[in-house]
């Protein structure tokens, strides 16, 4: 349970921009690790391109949290905080794309959060 609205002192601050480009009919899965092992990972915000004809799906630790839906759960030009408390995870974080249009398109994600080898806060 975390307790603060902010992160503790020895927190890892995390925010890793990918960028893929699926064509029609194509998809691509990207994953995050902890940058620390051992840590708790907290994820307030996954962004990404928001694209008619798209399907997102998030999954924490193998367990989907997000979709699939046609819209991402924040776009990537909002950068705006989806979960409150944060998603928890400890070893990935998976954010899989599929392009449903006809034609190539570029598609940017961010996670992001902090981890912290605090264990619950």
């Amino acid at each position: 349970m975390i307790t603060s609205r902010f992160p503790p002192e020895d927190a890892t601050a995390f925010a890793k921009p990918e960028t893929v480009e699926l064509d029609g009919g194509e998809k691509a899965t990207i994953e995050w690790e902890p940058e620390r092992s051992g840590t708790t990972f907290y994820l307030a915000v996954l962004a990404a391109s928001k694209a008619g004809d798209s399907s997102y799906t998030i999954k924490a630790d193998g367990t989907t949290v997000y979709g699939p839906a046609a819209i991402p759960p924040t776009d990537i030009d909002d950068l705006v905080a989806v979960w409150n408390p944060p998603k928890q995870f400890g070893t990935s974080l998976e954010l899989t794309i599929k392009n449903f249009g006809t034609g190539t398109r570029t598609y940017h994600a961010q996670p992001v959060g902090f981890e912290t080898d605090q264990g619950d806060l």
